[in-house]
């Protein structure tokens, strides 16, 4: 049976639920059909999506088109929303702070494929690609997710920028009991982590005192974090002091009567949870609830005496961090802890190029195969960039999987998130799990408490904008309604056709995705349908992005802090001898009219011009004498708002105009084509779609660029499967 996105975790639930109840042989469902929908119906008021950007490439030069991909997915369950129609998308200088750019892009069922380009004015540096939602950014939201980071060059250097990085020897050293807290008497894990003053990981060694005596030694085990299992007794004092400093740090306090909640571990099948409690405490019953992304998928419950072990069925399950929260027998939250789940379920995909390497101007053929975990195919939405290596942004490996599954599910900047995905990596899980650990349920997004904060959506971005017909003049204690209205919709392109907007009965309209996507490209305008020297006047502003710049800085950017690479010997590279490409300087094309025209401007224009001809009568008598002319016109050059107020119109910028990436296409005649072909991207492609069979095939060819390229592949299909992969490959002078 296949099943609908929104039905796969409703049904699952159902099922997990009486799984649990009917492995721990307890009647009645009421107290855990309580727990799922208390937790369930509290994301139902706060539905939101996640944007995830894609681009062609992480470093570029100015006078270039960055490409774009924007993923607009449902924030629970990452399938493509359809809430949202606009996106708005901005460009951010971030040593100035300043837009440098901002325009509205179409969503289509869930997907943006956009660019913008990359003025000769820009300065070198770091800049921020960020795109918004009326569903994506919101108001009671301190945290925003959808960025890139891009670097601006004037002209890319061959030799790597090197990164000065200042010695900072101060260390943040901080422990995280496993489940919340210490209970004297029974083992618990130990979690730290230890980082800089720039939230840096630093690795540490480090001894674990006990009244001033060591007892345990302890060693960072991936990326300054690490953990180590004790019996703490609330009796003696514990402190920990790190190799190479006298400075000594307290650990967590330690409560003298408790409950303490343990991950044993897990297989495809199970995850093993152990519950202890003191023994001054009587025996309870007691729950376990599993959720994920605000979705209870199994409550478990037994009799707690002394211990107490738990098993929570995974298979099935989505991929991602899992809350699993212990409750008492007054269902009150006790402990709390984050696993993360089956990074088996995702989208697994292959590429295969049809040779190893290639010349100069060689057509490349690319298959692309798309399966689940179970080898089964999987018809998907992909995104592929294939473009020089020395445009890569090492700096950066922030991929579709690290920002949906863990950059925008933990508050705060995670280090490497993509270090947890890479299956190059033996140790990812053991180092996940400490990231869950470190990284503490508090800041689980989908947390209880998170979500009673967030009650509701406040969006801070508006498709459609609400416009007003109002009197020209206003007077005071005015009782006359405006009435109904109407207005005359066009735009420059005569192909799209014209239709009419009718106004409530208090002159009030809306302006939305219907007038971007006529005037996409260019404008629509809006004409008040009364007569010449009408009362009436449009109020409107047009900026969209108005709320937007008054908002955005008062949100905390999350960027994820990439690993900074070890300064290394150079190395020089057998590809290094490109072409240098010299450019023009830019050209600025000045106007001695004010203001911009188009076909529909340059109407109103060509009427406001035809109202002030004048008549006249020669000497002759005759009317407008050709014999005999005379200055006929009686006007001024107007600028464009000028234009607009005379006619009563208002214009509304459309969704920015689309841009077919450019194929070079070589065959028998255009191999010795003599005009140098220096692309650094060679393909990019937003909508790459396998068929039934997860498969899709595409085709390139090479430029004259003698380099090492990297293929950048990603995407999601319609239940919410997300997956990534690169590939490389050398292209080399003939004879090489």
């Amino acid at each position: 049976m296949n099943l609908k996105p929104n039905q796969f975790p409703k049904l699952l639930y159902l099922f997990l639920l009486f799984w649990a109840l009917s492995f721990y042989g307890q009647n009645g469902a009421n107290d855990t059909e309580q727990f799922a929908e208390s937790l369930q119906k509290l994301p139902k008021n706060n539905i939101a999506d996640l944007v995830y950007l894609q681009t062609s490439k992480g470093i570029y030069e100015t006078e270039e088109d960055v490409w774009f991909k924007a993923y607009v997915l449902d924030a629970q369950y990452f399938y493509p929303s359809g809430r949202s129609k606009t996106l708005f998308v901005q460009l951010i200088e971030d040593q100035t702070d300043q837009v440098v750019w901002e325009k509205k892009y179409e969503i289509e069922s869930g997907f943006v494929n956009g660019h913008l380009f990359l003025k000769n004015a820009l300065a070198e540096g770091i800049y921020t690609l960020v795109a918004y939602t009326s569903h994506s950014f919101e108001g009671t939201a301190k945290e925003f997710y959808a960025a890139k980071k891009l670097e601006v060059q004037k002209t890319i250097r061959t030799k790597p920028t090197v990164v000065s990085i200042e010695k900072d020897s101060m260390v943040h050293f901080t422990t995280f009991p496993e489940g919340g807290k210490l209970v004297s008497g029974i083992e618990s894990t130990l979690a730290f982590k230890a980082v800089n003053s720039k939230g840096l990981p630093v690795n540490v060694s480090g001894t674990l005192f006990e009244n001033d005596f060591p007892v345990l030694s302890l060693n960072s085990a991936h990326a300054g974090m690490g953990g180590f299992d004790f019996i703490p007794d609330s009796t003696k004092k514990y402190h920990i002091q790190l190799l190479g400093s006298d400075k000594k740090y307290d650990i967590s306090a330690i409560e003298t009567s408790g409950k303490v909640l343990h991950y044993i571990g897990s297989n495809n099948e199970l995850a093993y949870f152990k519950v202890t409690q003191t023994d001054d405490l009587k025996e309870e019953k007691v729950y376990l609830r599993l959720q994920i992304r605000g979705v209870v998928y199994s409550i478990a419950k037994g009799i707690l005496k002394k211990e107490l072990v738990f098993k929570l069925p995974l298979k099935d399950l989505p991929q991602g961090i899992a809350e699993v929260t212990l409750f008492n027998q007054n269902l009150e939250p006790v402990a709390e802890r984050l696993v993360y789940v089956n990074q088996e379920q995702k989208l697994f995909i292959k590429t295969e190029l049809n040779q190893t390497g290639y010349t100069l101007r060689d057509k490349a053929s690319l298959k692309i195969k798309v399966t689940d975990s179970n080898g089964q195919p999987i018809v998907a939405h992909l995104g592929l960039s294939v473009f020089d290596g020395i445009y890569q942004n090492k700096l950066d490996a922030k991929t579709i999987e690290s920002h949906y599954l863990l950059s925008t599910q933990l508050k705060g900047a995670i280090y490497n998130p993509a270090y947890y995905f890479n299956e190059q990596n033996k140790d990812r899980k053991q180092a996940l799990n400490l990231l869950m650990l470190t990284q503490g349920w508090r800041n689980y997004v989908w947390n209880e408490t998170n979500l009673k904060e967030q009650s509701s959506i406040q969006p801070l971005v508006f498709e459609d904008w609400k416009a007003k017909v109002r009197f020209e003049k206003m007077k005071k204690n005015i009782t006359e309604s405006v009435g109904r209205k109407t207005m005359f919709v066009a735009t420059s392109n005569e192909k799209t056709g014209k239709y009419f907007i009718v106004t409530d009965s208090i002159g009030v309209f809306t302006i939305g995705a219907k007038e971007f996507k006529k005037g996409e490209g260019s404008y629509t305008y809006l004409q008040l349908n009364t007569a010449e020297n009408s009362k009436y006047r449009i109020d409107f502003s047009g900026n969209f992005f108005e709320k937007i710049n008054a908002n955005r800085k008062s949100k905390n950017l999350i960027y994820s802090i990439e690993k900074i690479p070890e300064k290394k010997p150079e190395v020089v590279s057998p590809f290094a001898d490109r072409e240098t490409i010299t450019k023009l300087k830019e050209v600025a094309i000045i106007s001695k009219k004010k203001g911009f025209r188009d076909k529909y401007i340059g109407k109103l224009d060509s009427l406001y011009r035809l109202d002030h001809v004048v008549d006249y009568r020669c000497i002759n008598g005759i009317l407008n004498c050709k014999n005999h002319p005379e200055p006929r016109f009686n006007y001024r050059d107007l600028t464009e708002e000028e234009l607009l107020d005379m006619f009563n119109v208002v214009m509304v910028e459309g969704y920015y105009g689309k841009k077919v990436f450019y194929e070079a296409i070589y065959d028998e005649v255009t191999i010795t084509d003599s005009s140098p072909d220096y692309r650094n991207t060679l393909f990019w492609k937003s909508d790459i779609i396998t068929d039934i069979n997860g498969e899709a095939t595409v085709d390139f060819f090479c430029s004259d660029i003698n380099s090492l390229f990297i293929g950048n592949i990603e995407g999601v299909d319609s239940d919410g499967l997300l997956g990534a992969n690169t590939f490389e490959f050398k292209v080399k002078k003939r004879g090489n």
